[in-house]
């Protein structure tokens, strides 16, 4: 079946990946993504063995209980998609509620809300307004294929670096981080997210992987500040793409993105 993440996620990679899977090694042991948001990569993939980690609880929680329960996807499509309910869901304390409600309110609000944006405001409160021409879920089948995929996956709700602590020689990591242009919150992805003040720790982690012969693809907006970070032996690739989850450029003209890897 056609890759369809069940998960909408800004910043996703999903136009990108014929140009990703043409850059995936032939043969690794472990699939590993730290910053997994929509997974796109790896339900195309579908690895025999993967780690799928994020510091997004709702999100782990939300591919979790896909993983675990059969008639989520029911449950959801019987919600109607009117503004009155979505603000009623989304006033909602994910704390006060089980598992299976907390992941289905997740999954309704991602669904529905403005361009599959993540973002809260200091509280830690999703803020994200509703949104238009959001289209309605998957089918119940790509629901049940992802499902199945999802049982190779174990998830863990984790900081890339502890998520990566697992890889070994022979691994191979698809690391995709959000790109901010300062250190300020902005409350995208959620309180203590990736900013640009990670990028040093961050290309030390990938000399650490390089170093256990982990494969890698790191993909990231094109700036001089990680440019200049990374060492000379690393494959550097530049690709022009749109800046919002409605499209790519078919151009080459603006190189906007890297995609870096050390194989």
């Amino acid at each position: 079946m056609p890759s369809k993440p069940l998960i909408r996620w800004a910043g996703s990679k999903r136009k990108l990946l014929p140009t990703l899977l043409d850059r995936i090694p032939s043969k690794f042991n472990a699939y590993i993504e730290p910053f997994c948001g929509s997974a796109c990569l790896f339900f195309e993939l579908a690895p025999a063995n993967a780690i799928l980690g994020d510091i997004n609880q709702e999100l782990i929680n939300a591919l979790t209980q896909i993983k675990r329960q059969k008639d989520i996807y029911d449950e959801l499509v019987r919600i109607p998609d009117t503004p009155e309910e979505y603000y009623k869901i989304r006033q909602l304390d994910p704390a006060r509620l089980n598992v299976r409600m907390r992941a289905i309110r997740f999954l309704y609000l991602n669904r529905y809300c403005f361009n599959g944006v993540y973002r809260t405001n200091m509280e830690g409160k999703f803020n994200v307004p509703k949104g238009t021409k959001t289209g309605c879920f998957p089918s119940k089948e790509v629901f049940d294929n992802s499902r199945k995929l999802l049982r190779s996956a174990h998830l863990i709700v984790a900081s890339y670096e502890n998520t990566l602590k697992s890889a070994s020689k022979g691994d191979f990591a698809y690391i995709d981080p959000p790109y901010a242009k300062s250190g300020k919150f902005t409350g995208e992805y959620g309180p203590n997210s990736f900013d640009s003040r990670s990028l040093p720790k961050f290309v030390n982690k990938l000399n650490y992987l390089d170093r256990k012969q982990v494969k890698f693809l790191f993909s990231y907006r094109a700036c001089q500040e990680v440019l200049d970070l990374l060492p000379s032996n690393y494959k550097v690739s530049f690709i022009s793409v749109k800046r919002h989850i409605a499209g790519f450029k078919s151009g080459w003209n603006n190189a906007d993105e890297i995609l870096v890897q050390n194989y």
